[in-house]
């Protein structure tokens, strides 16, 4: 693929990959601002859900802080014994409660009493509850109270660390009442707790606890509490009442809708019934929450489903992403632009720069050539070096410059032809070495001006299928390097031999070599080694580039040699090309060659 194909392509990488990268960064940072306002949003969902749960819990925690110094006063009352008639006295007087039980030390039930001292109603409870008569086990684990024990939530606050306004406020509008008439009455009366410590000294008394119990007419919420002689006091809750207040403690249908936003909080009750439903939003039938929290003891039973719209992702985060990549794209595409008309521009004065140099060299060849005619011709009419040997010593001057200045120009158009992929190669029979003699014939003269001698050591002379004049360009750049830069080694080594189907070339001089790191640097075009021995020596350093392609061209290669040792009379290493290149075989007898 040539450089004018390569540059789009380079172009359009240098435009992608910044946009690509860029792009991933961006959707990588808004995924990741959506995975963070999902998490804040479901935290918010969940604090808003734990409030609510606090709020029902603060109602067991003040009916819990009622009901202990009414049972402790109730104790007092009797001094350790309980009549039925005060408890029903008392029944009768609390709204919040539904029944009332005693138990003894030894799990046996005192109160309500036997079946001929019970009214019915007693008795219904009785019947209702004697499974959990029949488990006193149940009023020995203070560890089955977890409203007096730290909600283990992350982010929510102790049941006893709750807020005291709020406890208070229930304790005067729900609970001031009297609970019976008499002396209980008013002791029963505790002073307001305004500390948290302080209700934890209360709190902190003798064994108790809650218990739901499902009976036949649904689930019975039951506190009890282990008097100083061990008896059990139960006092079981009414169940109408009970959710009344809960649902008192919740916000009025839309009084929250501007803090809760577009979502609603439905309280299910054991039954999967919706008990209570407060906010703006309405979902649709068969709409799943999105969070559902289960309430803490002792009605775990119940729970908390949150509704409200699916979180749609920023569209202002997408949208900047996308205009900055616009902008960046934008930008990126106009300077690529420019810069590919610019280098259009360098390449069209390339071609121009390159196409008159051919046209100039083609003109060259036409009066370069009546040079060597008219020089050939002129020899043969000069006097005889012994005779004359100045006009012969000139001729030859005119001779090997025309030659070397026809090897330029050769060059010139073979490497134009190589970038234009027009290189043809045009095999013909022939001998390798009657080849190499041609071209040592043609340069001993220039070769003797320089002191230097050729040592040809022939081995090639079967008739094979090549192409001699790119043969003779070839040798001609290698013998060329060898007398500009070799002149002091005094000669130059040429060997060939031939192998199956391929015929070799060796070429080697004794002049100052050529570093092994620029053993692959000398084949790129226009390169040249910058040293004394390459300073002030003109050269255009297309040749050996150039007899590279040769070779490969038919289907050979070029390549230096290492050379691992040097000649006796030569303490110059020199430098050593071998030359491959492919030769079939030809059917036609040696003694048929022209």
């Amino acid at each position: 693929m040539t450089l004018k194909k390569r540059t789009p392509i380079l172009l359009a990488v240098i435009i992608l990959l910044p946009v690509l990268l860029l792009a991933w960064f961006g959707v990588r940072h808004q995924q990741n601002q959506q995975q963070l306002l999902e998490h804040q949003f479901s935290n918010l969902i969940e604090h808003r859900l734990q409030t609510v749960d606090q709020l029902l819990q603060d109602h067991f925690l003040a009916l819990q802080r009622r009901l202990i110094p009414d049972a402790r006063t109730l104790q007092q009352q009797r001094d350790g014994t309980y009549s039925p008639e005060p408890l029903r006295q008392y029944i009768k007087q609390s709204p919040w409660l539904s029944q009332l039980f005693v138990l003894t030390p030894q799990g046996e039930r005192q109160f309500p009493p036997s079946n001929q001292q019970s009214n019915r109603l007693e008795q219904a409870f009785v019947e209702r509850t004697k499974a959990l008569f029949a488990t006193p086990e149940l009023f020995n684990s203070p560890e089955l109270d977890p409203i007096n024990q730290p909600i283990k939530r992350t982010g929510q606050r102790s049941q006893l660390q709750s807020s005291s306004a709020a406890t208070d406020q229930y304790e005067d509008s729900v609970l001031s009442s009297t609970l019976y008439s008499g002396q209980l009455s008013q002791q029963a009366q505790p002073e307001r707790l305004e500390s948290p410590t302080q209700k934890t000294d209360i709190l902190a008394d003798n064994p108790h606890g809650w218990i739901a119990w499902y009976a036949d007419t649904g689930l019975q919420h039951i506190f009890w509490w282990r008097d100083d002689l061990d008896n059990v006091i139960g006092f079981v809750l009414n169940g109408p009442r009970l959710v009344s207040d809960l649902l008192n403690r919740l916000p009025e249908g839309d009084s929250q809708s501007s803090s809760l936003g577009r979502a609603e909080i439905r309280l299910i009750n054991d039954r999967d019934e919706v008990v209570y439903a407060w906010g703006e939003y309405r979902p649709q039938a068969n709409s799943q929450p999105q969070r559902v929290l289960p309430l803490s003891h002792p009605i775990g039973s119940w729970r908390l489903a949150y509704y409200a719209p699916a979180l749609q992702a920023g569209d202002s985060g997408w949208m900047s992403l996308v205009s900055w990549l616009i902008l960046l794209t934008s930008g990126l595409s106009a300077l690529a632009w420019l810069l590919y008309r610019e280098h259009n521009r360098e390449i069209r004065n390339a071609e121009q720069r390159v196409n008159f140099v051919n046209q100039v060299s083609h003109e060259l060849k036409t009066p370069l050539t009546n040079v060597r005619l008219y020089a050939e011709m002129l020899e043969q009419h000069l006097p005889t070096e012994e005779e004359d040997p100045v006009p012969q010593r000139y001729l030859r001057v005119i001779a090997s410059e025309s030659q070397r200045l026809s090897r330029l120009i050769e060059n010139v158009l073979s490497f134009s032809r190589i970038k234009r992929g027009g290189l043809k190669i045009s095999p013909k029979q022939d001998q390798i070495d009657r080849c190499i003699e041609q071209i040592i014939e043609n340069f001993t003269p220039a070769l003797n001006d320089h002191n230097l001698q050729i040592r040809f050591d022939g081995n090639a002379n079967e008739i094979r299928l090549f192409d001699c004049q790119a043969l003779e360009q070839i040798l001609n750049n290698l013998i060329s390097n060898c007398e500009k830069y070799a002149a002091d080694g005094r000669f130059i080594d040429i060997s060939s031999w031939q192998e199956a189907q391929s015929s070799y070339i060796r070429i080697r001089d004794y002049g100052p070599g050529i570093a092994p790191g620029e053993s692959e640097a000398i084949f790129t075009p226009f390169y040249r080694i910058s040293n004394k021995l390459t300073d002030g020596v003109s050269g255009t350093g297309i040749g050996l580039g150039l007899a590279r392609d040769l070779a490969r061209a038919q289907d050979g290669d070029l390549m230096l040699e290492t050379l691992t040792d040097t000649a006796a009379d030569h303490p110059l290493s020199g430098a050593s090309f071998l030359l491959q290149i492919n030769t079939p075989e030809d059917a036609i007898p040696r003694g048929d060659l022209p």
